[in-house]
């Protein structure tokens, strides 16, 4: 793992320049980590290890087979450092960043333990965004896509952040998710959650390497909407179209569920069924049960 302490404004500037195409290659790239100081050092090393458990599934996911991707530089910088290259890209609660064309990511890892999932999984999720960088070549693929197979590639869903995101209100549109995602973090977290569904579903809906194949055919055409159409046989907009359907269908009962008048109505009625069933069982145990001197009860003379 190379290692060491760069001129970080002429490194970076020579990173986004690229280093041309490495020998074609097994999934996945090569990472390359700088380090500021030991303390990052040690983040460097978890990150490698997390690579090398879960990169291979990462890559083959977003590459297409026999892809030689480029190496990506792992920038691991202390807060000011993060924060002097990066504050105008990003909002507040932004640990971690990749930038095109998928050769340079970077990570505050001093605020990785406040704000973000974790540092692994902050590194998975930049590395998925280097990969479809690099897969999808010139052509600018859509943020839900980017953000919903990262999340999925780091690891980051739980069914209960799910249902939360639900109950905050309507699922944004697939359409408002193409550009920046909003900078307030409980908006920020709806684009998120909603993403990873989409891409969940895009791949239930066209296969299990949906994600692999519009990002391959966005590259070949140059353009996402054609290479979502050659990649799924569908037109992009009547697929988020079909996905706000779906989700309405699938989860708008949580949403009715949980209103509080129908909330409300539903534990009266639980109560009340459950009361009804109790003086049932109540009266059948009356009925059931035996005077006390039919069988030699206490006032029996015998």
């Amino acid at each position: 793992m190379p290692v060491g302490r760069l001129p970080w404004l002429l490194c970076l500037l020579g990173l986004l320049a690229g280093d041309g195409p490495v020998p074609a290659r097994a999934a996945p790239p090569p990472v390359r980590f700088r380090v500021e100081d030991e303390a990052g050092l040690a983040v460097a090393r978890l990150c490698e290890r997390a690579w090398t458990t879960r990169g291979a599934a990462a890559a083959a996911a977003i590459l297409p087979p026999g892809a030689a991707p480029d190496t990506v530089h792992c920038l691991v910088l202390g807060t000011e450092r993060f924060t002097q290259y990066f504050a105008d890209r990003l909002p507040d609660w932004g640990v971690g960043v990749a930038l095109p064309p998928g050769r340079l990511i970077a990570i505050d890892w001093e605020r990785v333990p406040s704000i973000g999932p974790g540092t692994e999984a902050v590194f998975l999720h930049e590395m998925a965004h280097a990969l479809l960088f690099q897969a999808a070549g010139e052509a600018r693929l859509p943020t839900w896509l980017h953000e919903g197979a990262a999340m999925r590639a780091s690891g980051e869903w739980r069914f209960t952040d799910t249902v939360g995101v639900l109950l905050s209100g309507n699922l944004p549109s697939l359409a408002s998710l193409e550009g920046p995602f909003p900078r307030g973090a409980a908006a920020a977290e709806r684009a998120y959650r909603t993403s990873l569904l989409a891409v969940n579903w895009l791949e239930k809906e066209h296969g299990p390497d949906a994600v692999r194949r519009v990002a391959a055919e966005s590259r070949r055409f140059a353009d996402f909407d054609a290479g979502f159409s050659a990649a799924t046989g569908e037109d992009a907009g009547r697929f988020a179209g079909r996905f706000a359907d779906a989700m309405r269908l699938r989860y708008g009962w949580i949403l009715l569920l949980f209103r509080w008048p129908t909330l409300f109505v539903v534990m009266a009625l639980a109560f009340a069924v459950g009361a009804a069933r109790k003086i049932a069982r109540s009266r059948r145990s009356l009925q059931e049960e035996p005077p006390e001197d039919a069988d030699g009860g206490p006032f029996d003379a015998g």
